[in-house]
């Protein structure tokens, strides 16, 4: 009895494992023997740009104070679908650099980053919070390099640095896109004045 009991068990077993097992999910392709960005053709495309915030912090009161983070998400330069070595930043930003005519950045400058405030004009004085921001314009490109065979990845990187800060209660709404997607964590903001008009 015992053992066709034991027998049951290991059947019951048997039957709630998987079928076979789970094969793992497939990595980034390598780069070919030789293949060499710096010699080589590299043809870009889908090249979008949009300035993002990486740092966001909240006062309450007094802008001297303490604020507490509602955001942080650091920007990286990186290459997805492609396992390159990490020289390749370089040599792709000098190339998307070229390719665009923009100042192509992989590392965070040592000076402070470009300031830029809200307007600071007729606010409401029930709301105090105010915000200080930092971020990045950010680019983005598929690239391929005519390597044997070719081999294509996204590049990242940004092509400025801003910083700067605006009160929750100012009546009028920013049109610097920094300060706008900085102004959405304000946790209140007034009714524009019925004198603003957008700016178009």
């Amino acid at each position: 009895m015992k053992m066709i009991k034991a027998g049951r068990l290991m059947s019951a077993l048997l039957l709630a494992l998987p079928a076979g097992c789970a094969r793992p999910a497939a990595g980034p392709a390598g780069v070919p023997s030789g293949c060499d960005p710096e010699k080589s053709t590299v043809g870009w495309s889908d090249i979008a740009r949009e300035p993002v915030l990486e740092h966001v912090s909240l006062f309450t009161g007094d802008v001297l104070g303490e604020g507490r983070a509602v955001l942080d998400a650091p920007v990286i330069a990186a290459v997805t679908g492609l396992d390159v070595p990490d020289t390749w930043l370089r040599i792709l930003a000098a190339k998307l650099a070229d390719d665009t005519n923009t100042d192509i950045q992989i590392v965070r400058p040592s000076e402070p980053y470009e300031m830029g405030f809200g307007t600071w004009g007729a606010a409401d004085s029930d709301i105090t919070e105010s915000i200080v921001y930092s971020g990045v314009g950010r680019i983005s490109a598929t690239f391929t390099i005519a390597c044997s065979p070719a081999v294509s990845g996204t590049f990242t990187a940004w092509t400025e640095t801003k910083t700067g800060g605006l009160m929750c209660g100012d009546r009028t709404p920013p049109n610097d896109p920094y300060q706008q997607a900085a102004r959405k964590h304000c946790p209140r903001t007034p009714q524009p004045l019925p004198s603003d008009e957008p700016i178009r």
